[in-house]
C-alpha cells in the first residue's frame, strides 16, 4: 500500500470515528429527553382508589376558589366576584375544622390586595403569601396576625412584571411562568433581576408557526411551588399535560395523559408579532389544581368542556398522582366534587372547595400510595 493510500485509509477511519461520536451523543441526548418525557393512559395507572369524604361549611366564607394547608391550618382564598366589603382570605383550623379568622382587604392601597390569584407558603414557618394579578403584588401575612393590611409587598417590576404566576424559591427568589417568553420557567430576584432560565418552549412546538406567546398560552394551567423540596410544577388547563422542574438538578419532567390530546385551537392575528392562540370552546379541559408535597405531586382532572361545567355542579372527581420525576402512581376518585386542591402528607389528609350550591370544604383520608 503507498503512502497515498495510507492516508486515504486514515481519513476514512477518523471520518468513521467522528460519525460513530456524533451519533453516540445524538443518540445519548435523545435518550435524556426522552426518559423525561412520559405519558400515561387510564389502562397503565398501576392503580385506583375510591375515596368518601365528608363536607364542612362555613358561613364566612362565600365563594372560596383557593385551598393550601401550612402549620394545621386551612388557608382559603375567595373568588375576586364576592363583594368587597368581605374579606378575601380566611384560616380554618385543620385538626378541628373550626374558623378561625378571615384576612386581607380587598383593594389596590398599601397593604391591601386586589385579588387572590395564587397562595404560596414561603419558607417563613408563621406567613404565607398572597399573589394578585391584577396589582402585581406579592404580599405576606403572618398566620397569628389578626390584622387586616399586609406589612410586607413585593411589586413585580422589569421583565418581573411578564411572571403571571410565582413560587417562592429561596428567601430572595422566585420560580415564575411567563406571558411571553422563550423558557417554560424562569427565576428572579424580588428586585426584579432574571437570574436563570429553565426550559425552552421551541423543544416542545405543537406546529412551526407558534410563537412563545401562543405556547404559553396553550400550555396555561396551574402552577405551584414547593420551597423544601425545590420542586415546581404547571398542570395544563387546556392540554393534559404536567410540567415538572426540579431546581436542585435543573431537569424538566414532563408527563401527558391521560388522553395524551391537544386540543383544537385557532390563530388570530397571526401575521403580527401579537398573534394569540384560542382554544376552541367545544374543547374538553384538562387540569383543575396541582399540590405538590413532600414525595408526590397530585393533579386534579376534570375533562369537561366549558358548557357541561357551566350547566353542571359536578365539576372534578378524579385526581392523578404522581412521583416527583412525573412518574403515574395512583388514580384517585372522589365521592364529592371539587375545585382548589391541598394535601397535607402529614396528618394524610386531602382538601377540596365544593362545587354545589353552598360551596364548602371537603375531607378526604389519604390512601397510601407506595
Amino acid at each position: 500500500m503507498n503512502l497515498t493510500q495510507n492516508t486515504n485509509q486514515v481519513l476514512i477511519n477518523v471520518a468513521i470515528l467522528i460519525i460513530v461520536l456524533l451519533c453516540f451523543t445524538n443518540c445519548s441526548e435523545d435518550k435524556l429527553k426522552s426518559d423525561n418525557l412520559k405519558s400515561f393512559t387510564e389502562k397503565t395507572i398501576p392503580r385506583t382508589v375510591n375515596l368518601a369524604g365528608k363536607k364542612f361549611f362555613f358561613e364566612a366564607i362565600k365563594i372560596p376558589l383557593k385551598i393550601f394547608v401550612k402549620n394545621n391550618k386551612l388557608i382559603i382564598g375567595e373568588s375576586r366576584r364576592i363583594p368587597e366589603a368581605y374579606p378575601p382570605i380566611h384560616i380554618v383550623d385543620e385538626k378541628n375544622m373550626e374558623y378561625l379568622r378571615p384576612f386581607g382587604k380587598r383593594g389596590f392601597g398599601p397593604g391591601e390586595v386586589s385579588d387572590v390569584s395564587g397562595i404560596d407558603l414561603g419558607a417563613n414557618d408563621n406567613t404565607f403569601w398572597v399573589y394578585s394579578a391584577m396589582s402585581k403584588h406579592f404580599s405576606e401575612f403572618a398566620l397569628n396576625d389578626s390584622t387586616s393590611l399586609s406589612k410586607n409587598q413585593i411589586k413585580q417590576e422589569g421583565d418581573f412584571f411578564m411572571a403571571m404566576a410565582m413560587a417562592w424559591s429561596s428567601d430572595s427568589t422566585v420560580m415564575c411562568r411567563m406571558v411571553n417568553d422563550p423558557h417554560q420557567f424562569v427565576e428572579f430576584s424580588i428586585d426584579g433581576r432574571r437570574l436563570a432560565n429553565y426550559g425552552k418552549w421551541e423543544d416542545h412546538l405543537v406546529r412551526e408557526d407558534l410563537t412563545n406567546y401562543m405556547m404559553s398560552d396553550l400550555h396555561m394551567g396551574w402552577y405551584k411551588g414547593n420551597q423544601l423540596n425545590n420542586i415546581y410544577a404547571s398542570a395544563g388547563g387546556y392540554r393534559d399535560r404536567i410540567e415538572i422542574l426540579n431546581k436542585e438538578n435543573g431537569s424538566i419532567y414532563i408527563t401527558d395523559g391521560p388522553f395524551n390530546y391537544i386540543p383544537k385551537f385557532t390563530i388570530v392575528n397571526s401575521s403580527g408579532s401579537s398573534g394569540a392562540l384560542i382554544v376552541d370552546i367545544t374543547e374538553p379541559l384538562a387540569y383543575l389544581d396541582i399540590a405538590i408535597s413532600k414525595n408526590y405531586i397530585f393533579g386534579l382532572y376534570t375533562g369537561k368542556t366549558e358548557k357541561q361545567l357551566r350547566e353542571s355542579s359536578e365539576i372534578a372527581n378524579d385526581i392523578y398522582v404522581f412521583n416527583l420525576e412525573g412518574n403515574i402512581l395512583l388514580k384517585i376518585i372522589l365521592d364529592i366534587s371539587i375545585r382548589g386542591l391541598a394535601v397535607d402528607e402529614e396528618s394524610q389528609k386531602l382538601y377540596g372547595i365544593t362545587t354545589d350550591e353552598d360551596p364548602g370544604i371537603a375531607v378526604f383520608d389519604l390512601p397510601n400510595i407506595k
